[in-house]
């Protein structure tokens, strides 16, 4: 009798696990090589395998399972990519290899979801498209007036988009995709604005990794907010010698830690307003520390003479994996914080004129 119940038992364990949620990524992607295709997610600054498959003739088959949906990627190669949101559905992928923009993805309900707030936004880039043609030549061309007119056209149709995003967040707080929204539209913002839009969200949508990675990200920005003490740091200069943070501010009454890199446009037309504030109060006590995201020594050190950078210049040439990124929560440059004698970060991100009248404040 009890090796009769243990064998029930067992049946009716082994039926629960064969009834478990599961996804099904059927792919049909014409012109693929035969090969191994991945399914790959970011987790916690990595990217990891998550299941792999043969592809033949351009068709291959992933299975899984997954807590909650959540954001992954469809690896078909090198910079060869399907960004699709996985649940436990049967998910069909239909397209080409050299058009993967244009796969359709159908069987995800929350990928659905995804393509109509995508298509509000591609509205709103098709607007901005010539506009952005217009400005590149008015540029060309040196009309200043034309450039700046276009500017603010083309920063009212950003806000216009961002606001479509930020009102998709707060609106569905029980959605996956709105983590995966917020991940996007995150750039620039300080820890406690991520966290306002967190704590609105439902317990359930919290345990994707898209939503823990932004409360990892809230932790490192409040770790760096105005009034904390910035963590020091270590990089070498331009000749190979190391730099210790602690050992420039503490020399200067005002230290700008400025965050750049030679390949990166706005930096680089930031530059002169950080060179002509440099020299109007250097011999009051302001100093600045570049710390470039450069990988390439040379185009670094051009940039540096060519920009007339005259101060001191770091980086550890790992690109966007500076060792500071990780420390200071930096996912876009421009960006720089203002520290006092102590360390202590007093202000961030002061471009233009905003960092001559804080300057012009602080050393009456």
């Amino acid at each position: 009798m009890k090796n009769l119940f243990y064998i029930i038992s067992l049946a009716t364990l082994v039926v629960a696990c064969s009834q478990s949620p599961k996804f099904t990524i059927t792919g049909n992607i014409e012109g693929l090589a035969d090969g191994t295709v991945y399914l790959k997610q970011r987790v916690g600054g990595e990217v990891v395998n998550i299941d792999s498959a043969k592809s033949v003739g351009g068709k291959f088959v992933l299975k899984g399972s997954v807590e909650v949906p959540d954001m992954y990627a469809v690896s078909l190669g090198e910079r060869k990519q399907i960004p699709v949101i996985v649940e436990n559905s049967e998910i069909r992928l239909n397209g080409k290899s050299d058009d993967l923009r244009n796969v359709t993805i159908t069987g995800s309900a929350s990928q659905d979801e995804m393509k109509a707030l995508d298509a509000k936004g591609a509205e709103l880039n098709a607007k901005m498209k010539p506009l952005y043609e217009k400005y590149s030549e008015a540029k060309k061309q040196g009309n200043a007036a034309e450039v700046g007119a276009l500017e603010k056209q083309l920063d009212s149709l950003d806000n216009v988009q961002t606001a479509v995003f930020k009102d998709f967040v707060t609106g569905n707080p029980k959605s996956f995709v709105a983590p995966i929204i917020l991940s996007r539209i995150q750039y620039g913002m300080e820890g406690e604005e991520i966290q306002g839009y967190l704590q609105k969200f439902s317990p359930e949508v919290m345990k994707s990794k898209s939503a823990r990675t932004l409360a990892d990200r809230v932790l490192v920005l409040q770790s760096v907010s105005v009034g904390k003490i910035a963590p020091d740091f270590t990089q070498n200069d331009s000749i190979g010698t190391p730099v210790k943070l602690s050992d420039v501010y503490s020399k200067h009454e005002y230290t700008l830690i400025d965050f750049w890199a030679s390949w990166c446009g706005p930096c680089r037309g930031e530059n002169p307003n950080v060179v002509a504030v440099w020299k109007d109060f250097n011999a009051k006590g302001f100093h600045v520390m570049g710390v470039s995201y450069d990988t390439d020594k040379a185009k670094w050190l051009k940039a540096v003479a060519s920009d007339q950078l005259t101060w001191t210049q770091v980086s550890d040439l790992k690109g966007w994996s500076n060792a500071t990124a990780k420390i200071y929560g930096i996912n876009s440059i421009p960006a720089n914080l203002l520290l006092d004698k102590t360390g202590k970060i007093i202000a961030k991100n002061l471009r233009g004129e905003k960092l001559r009248e804080k300057l012009g404040e602080l050393l009456k």
